[in-house]
């Protein structure tokens, strides 16, 4: 497939942008990683105790942390925000709002704080292909109705945005959720004795897979949850080409590795059905180590279900996995179609978003390492 082509929610990376070529991340990535841990730290310092998923950076910091993620990215920024409510929603145009600077790089969004109400949060795709997604997200939420199931939310939907002269894709108001994603609380998560999250979130996976959304897409070629051959061979793609110093990024031996398991299982039969299609850790809220949200519903469609696997290397520990796989009823076959699928979701990630310093490049990077290790 062609290399221009961009990783995100559906799985699609293009070349580096031309600043990132000229200025490509050394081969040790420890410093730039830490440099991110610390932003982020910082910035939860100095916003502790506000229930929020990754709360807004400092202005001095936030440059340094939400510059543009992609090439010829529209201009998301708060006169932005504040022209298209003043022209839709008057009745949210003067209030406070805040820049989320998180691990999410498909929208860019803006909390609308709303005194004796639940707070909003405003999505602008960054993309045409998250704009897309957005599109199909609005539907998804609407059909969900705000909740999966009695103890899992799901974002509500306030207000469909158009287009227009200052910002040329649909945009979308959702209500705000309360909590911290499993990306923030990870430290945590990784240490807590309680197994709840891991039942909870094959209950949650379980409850997606019985869904029935109408105008959704089927994952096709070259997509997560689609085929497995031409996936593996965009991967191979990837290691093969120089451009993406792939060899100064992973562990490129053990990637072919995993990719040739993946491989031995890819003409086995597959459960198809709805889902989610993007549970990275970003996209899991929780609270007292039960997961009470999923949100951004822009990747989700039909396809093969064990895509939906994905949390047992993106948020489990190692020691949890089994219990999961368990929960989730998967046999190996269908465990090692997931495992495939996280495989190319996490090198894509690591190849793209390390050298642009953005966090999501450290989430791929620690689900690529317990994938590697994984026994």
């Amino acid at each position: 497939m062609p290399l221009a082509r961009l990783l995100d929610s559906r799985s699609r990376l293009r070349r580096p942008p031309r600043h990132t070529l000229a200025r490509r991340r050394p081969t040790n990535t420890s410093a730039t990683c830490a440099a991110n841990r610390f932003l982020i730290q910082h910035a939860n310092e100095l916003n502790a105790g506000d229930a929020c998923r990754d709360p807004p950076l400092r202005s001095d910091i936030l440059d340094r942390v939400s510059a543009l993620i992609h090439d010829d990215e529209p201009d998301t920024g708060e006169s932005v925000v504040r022209s298209l409510l003043r022209t839709e929603c008057p009745q949210w145009a003067s209030l406070p709002i805040e820049y989320l600077a998180t691990s999410g790089t498909d929208n860019a969004m803006w909390r609308v704080r709303v005194d004796g109400e639940s707070d909003l949060v405003v999505r602008l795709p960054r993309r045409p292909g998250a704009a897309a997604g957005a599109r199909q997200e609005v539907e998804v939420l609407q059909q969900l109705g705000g909740s999966l199931g009695s103890t899992v939310r799901t974002p509500i939907v306030r207000h469909v945005g158009e287009p227009h002269d200052v910002f040329n894709s649909r945009w979308s108001v959702l209500g705000w959720i309360p909590g911290i994603d499993c990306w923030s609380g990870r430290d945590h998560l990784d240490s807590s004795a309680d197994s709840s999250l891991g039942a909870d979130l094959a209950t949650a996976i379980a409850a997606v897979g019985r869904l029935d959304p109408q105008n959704v897409q089927q994952r096709s070629a070259g997509m997560r949850g689609g085929p497995l051959r031409p996936l593996l061979e965009q991967l191979h793609g990837w290691l093969d080409n120089p451009e993406w110093n792939a060899a100064g990024l992973i562990d490129v031996a053990a990637a072919r590795r995993l990719a040739a398991e993946g491989l031995e299982v890819a003409d086995e039969t597959r459960r198809d059905g709805f889902v989610h299609g993007d549970l990275i850790p970003g996209n899991l809220l929780v609270k007292d180590d039960r997961l009470t949200a999923i949100i951004d519903w822009g990747g989700a469609g039909r396809g093969d279900t064990a895509q939906d696997f994905a949390p047992a290397w993106a948020v489990l520990t190692a020691a949890e996995r089994p219990a999961f796989k368990e929960a989730v009823g998967a046999d190996d076959a269908a465990w090692l179609r997931g495992r495939t699928y996280e495989l190319e979701h996490a090198v894509g990630g690591v190849l793209y978003y390390l050298p642009r310093q953005h966090p999501l490049g450290d989430v791929m990077a620690r689900t690529l390492e317990r994938i590697i290790g994984d026994p």
